[in-house]
C-alpha cells in the first residue's frame, strides 16, 4: 500500500472515532457484603469503595499509522530478503552434495574426477572473498587479493 493511501486511510478512521467522553469506575460494597464494579456511582445504602478514571487512551495519530506501515513494509522486505538469501543457501548446498556424490561415483568406477588449475581455485576463491560483504575488505587488500590471482594464473597465460 503506497504511503498517500494509507496516510488517507488512517485519516478516516481517526475522524471516525470522534471525541471520547470521560468516565469512571466505581467499586461498590453493598449490604451483605456483596461487591459490584460499574460505570454509574454506587446506589443509596452502598459504600464506594474506590472511584477510577476509566477515559480510554487515545487512538494512534496519523502519522504513528503511518510510521506503523512503513516499519511494517520494510519488516516485510527483510523478511523477504532472508527467505531468499535462504533459499539460495539451500540450493547451493544441494548442489553441493550433488556434485560430491557425482564426485564419489566417478571415483567408485576408477575414474578421475576433473580438478580446477590452481588458476581456476584462485579465481574462485577471490570471487567468494570478495562477495563476504561483511570481511569488509579494504582497497589495499582487495588489490592484494588481485595481484595473487594473477601470480596463481601466471603460468597459465605464459604457456
Amino acid at each position: 500500500m503506497n504511503p498517500r493511501a494509507l496516510m488517507l486511510a488512517a485519516f478516516g478512521l481517526a475522524s471516525l472515532a470522534g471525541p471520547v467522553a470521560a468516565e469512571s469506575l466505581y467499586k461498590c460494597e453493598g449490604p451483605g457484603g456483596a461487591v459490584s464494579i460499574q460505570s454509574s456511582p454506587c446506589p443509596a445504602g452502598s459504600t464506594q469503595v474506590w472511584k477510577r478514571d476509566a477515559t480510554p487512551e487515545p487512538g494512534p495519530s496519523v502519522e504513528e499509522l503511518a510510521a506503523r506501515a512503513a516499519l511494517a513494509e520494510a519488516e516485510a522486505r527483510r523478511a523477504a530478503e532472508e527467505a531468499r538469501a535462504a533459499e539460495q543457501a539451500r540450493l547451493a548446498e544441494v548442489e553441493r552434495r550433488e556434485q560430491l556424490a557425482r564426485q564419489r561415483e566417478a571415483e567408485a568406477r576408477g575414474e578421475r574426477p576433473p580438478t580446477k588449475s590452481a588458476c581456476t581455485q584462485a579465481h574462485d576463491f577471490s570471487d567468494a572473498a570478495l562477495a563476504k560483504e561483511f570481511l569488509r575488505l579494504t582497497e589495499t587488500q582487495k588489490a592484494d587479493l588481485r595481484a595473487w590471482v594473477v601470480a596463481q594464473c601466471a603460468d597459465v597465460y605464459d604457456s
